[in-house]
């Protein structure tokens, strides 16, 4: 704290305070005398004026004393300055951070964190009114009110007044920085406030270094840790299915209060609509599963919703959308004699979405979405890891595929020790179970479908459990029969398809089990997107290239967003906002784009202690509106307490004053 005289020409006014002290003395000296005969009457008369009231007490002294040091020192204008207050007549310039991010939309009593962060923005910048400002937006992508700080602040001012909350997770960050930028050159004092909910999840690795000459001001106004629930996740298996497939959409519920709740989730998979109820723990997540059967080729939308929690709906909704093929194209890169390729032309036969394409060239690939390679012997490896981005691959190595190969192919490091595969033959064969546990096996999981690994394999290949890749079936001696690589959709059978060498393919869950495991084995990377964050820019190319067909996109509300058109690709112009977004030329759906409220704003609990950045440990902590304060101005209290000084003192006169006695 410091201590600063406005006007320090009016110090000599405070020997005013002298003048009670020169009165006392004064009335002391001694009066004269006058000689009387009698003076019996005289004393009964007591005098109730005189040129100089002279003080009973010292107490009577020193209220006239302080009153008269009270009111010369108002004439001063002190001002009490805090650590990192402006000096009066200092240049400043001032940036205010608002947080615009959804978790502002929480209420906080009768109005939102956003309408008190609002509130206290006017108020800084009208209490304030510094010579330079700007306000920078805490969105998905920062922004400014102006490219740099101005002097117009009652714009500033409207601005705020017309801001609302957006449905996007805040890049904290990269609007400090664009904030400092903005301060980098400024003149005189420069001020960052920082004015949020310090929404707990987001803030909680904060730590931006400023400049130690640059003053902040840090502002809560998040002062509850509101209840919500929230749908954080909703997961379609598989993601691209074939018409007449059964899909499960998992879903995730979360609860974010003390209290267990209880509540109806549904699920509303293109017009149809189920639902499950949940048990939410206090502070915990329960899970739900929808089967649905897809029916028809197309896109179609999927959303789960919740209709418990009035108070902050923007997370109570989650979307997806999905392409439902037509068919499947299993290109088999084997002639058309081999058994493998025979063996999977007889799946196809029996398997209405499934169609084989014999003979393929893996340099020169037809469409397809899954490429089979029966009987691989370890060429092109790397090339075939670079093609498992966009499709799938089913492998069956040959006795003579090195084990580099396959290693390379699965992500792994090559074992330099290791040459060849052992190839085993048995004529008792091996028997094969399945990982209960993955989704292509769910069908049999309630074992009226028997077991989908049936039968007795007489040959394999002694492969090694890999690191990078996980065991869908093993033998009855735990050595791998089927695994497939960690996030990609590479597959490798361990054994032939050869009828010959093994009798899989002749028993009864042969046909189910492939089919699932075909269904199950997801393409990868797909030019083809269907999610976007708030926020973004949306964008649809017409895969016909034609730049002459103007689409509409229509938003959740049903409104119609305005695009522009580069070549054939058409983006938005307005950031997006939580739904499906339609595509649509001649009013029939082309595209759906589902974009999700951001799951980490759903968490509403802020900070405990707002976080301090680094090289500022000192900086002011404020939950109130008093933010840009100028120092505390002292004059009004000075004149209040010379004026209670004045009213004791007369006081204390009148009370000490006897009556006048009267003659007789």
């Amino acid at each position: 704290m410091s201590f600063l005289l406005q006007n320090p020409a009016f110090l000599p006014l405070l020997a005013l305070a002298g003048v009670p002290l020169l009165v006392h003395l004064i009335s002391k000296a001694k009066p004269p005398e006058y000689r009387f005969s009698d003076i019996a009457f005289l004393r009964k008369i007591i005098t109730t004026t005189a040129r100089f009231k002279k003080p009973k007490d010292y107490l009577i002294l020193a209220l006239r004393t302080l009153a008269l040091l009270a009111l010369a020192a108002a004439f001063l204008l002190p001002l009490l300055l805090s650590e990192n207050s402006p000096l009066p007549g200092e240049k400043r310039t001032v940036i205010l951070v608002i947080d615009r991010s959804a978790s502002m939309a929480a209420n906080e009593g009768a109005a939102s964190r956003f309408d008190a962060a609002t509130a206290l923005a006017s108020e800084t910048l009208s209490a304030s009114r510094p010579d330079l400002a700007n306000i920078v937006w805490i969105d998905s992508a920062p922004t400014s009110v102006f490219p740099e700080p101005a002097p117009n602040i009652d714009f500033l001012a409207d601005e705020t007044a017309k801001a609302a909350p957006l449905p996007q997770a805040g890049a904290i960050a990269p609007a400090i920085e664009l904030a400092l930028r903005q301060l980098s050159d400024a003149p005189g004092r420069r001020e960052l406030h920082i004015i949020s909910d310090f929404q707990e999840s987001a803030w909680k690795t904060f730590s931006p270094a400023i400049p130690k000459d640059v003053i902040v001001t840090m502002s809560k106004v998040a002062e509850t840790d509101p209840a919500n629930l929230a749908v954080t996740s909703l997961v379609p298996v598989p993601s691209s299915p074939v018409a007449g497939q059964q899909v499960v959409v998992q879903t995730r519920v979360a609860n974010f209060s003390a209290e267990p709740r209880r509540i109806s989730l549904t699920l509303d998979a293109g017009g149809s609509r189920q639902s499950h109820t949940l048990e939410l723990p206090a502070n915990g997540e329960a899970e739900a599963a929808f089967s649905v059967r897809v029916a028809n080729p197309g896109l179609l939308p999927l959303t789960a919703e919740i209709n418990a929690d009035a108070a902050f709906p923007g997370d109570d909704r989650r979307h997806s959308v999905i392409r439902v093929r037509e068919s499947l194209r299993l290109a088999i890169a084997a002639p058309e004699t081999d058994p493998a390729a025979a063996t999977l032309a007889k799946v196809a036969n029996a398997i209405p979405w499934l169609e084989v394409i014999p003979e393929a060239d893996p340099a020169r690939l037809p469409p397809c979405e899954i490429l089979c390679l029966p009987y691989w012997k370890g060429t092109d490896a790397e090339a075939l890891a670079e093609l498992s981005k966009t499709i799938s691959l089913l492998v069956i190595p040959a006795p003579d595929c090195p084990a580099a190969a396959l290693a390379a192919l699965l992500g792994e490091k090559p074992d330099a020790a290791s040459s060849l595969f052992p190839l085993q033959n048995d004529p008792e064969g091996w028997e094969a179970v399945p990982a209960a546990a993955h989704p292509a096996f769910a069908l049999f999981s309630g074992g009226q479908f028997g077991n989908p690994m049936a039968g007795t394999f007489r040959q394999r290949l002694k492969l090694p459990a890999y690191p990078s890749a996980e065991i869908l079936a093993s033998f009855s001696d735990n050595a791998p029969a089927l695994i497939r690589a960690k996030g990609r959709p590479v597959l490798v059978a361990a054994f032939p398809l050869d009828p010959a060498l093994t009798t899989w393919p002749v028993e009864a869950p042969f046909l189910p089990a492939i089919a699932e495991i075909l269904l199950h084995l997801e393409p990868g990377t797909a030019s083809e997107t269907f999610a976007a964050l708030p926020g973004d820019t949306l964008s649809w190319t017409n895969p016909a290239m034609e730049n002459s067909i103007t689409p509409v996109l229509e938003s959740p509300d049903g409104t119609s967003t305005p695009l522009t058109a580069s070549g054939a690709t058409w983006s938005s112009t307005v950031p997006a906002v939580p739904g499906i977004h339609r595509w649509l030329i001649s009013a029939q759906p082309v595209h759906l784009t589902a974009v999700n409220f951001p799951e980490s704003e759903s968490n509403l609990t802020p900070l405990a202690e707002v976080p301090t950045p680094k090289d500022s440990p000192n900086i002011p902590i404020s939950s109130s509106s008093n933010l840009s304060s100028s120092g505390l101005p002292l004059w009004p209290l000075l004149i209040s307490a010379a004026l209670l000084f004045i009213l004791a003192e007369a006081l204390l006169s009148t009370h000490g004053t006897p009556k006048a006695a009267a003659l007789s």
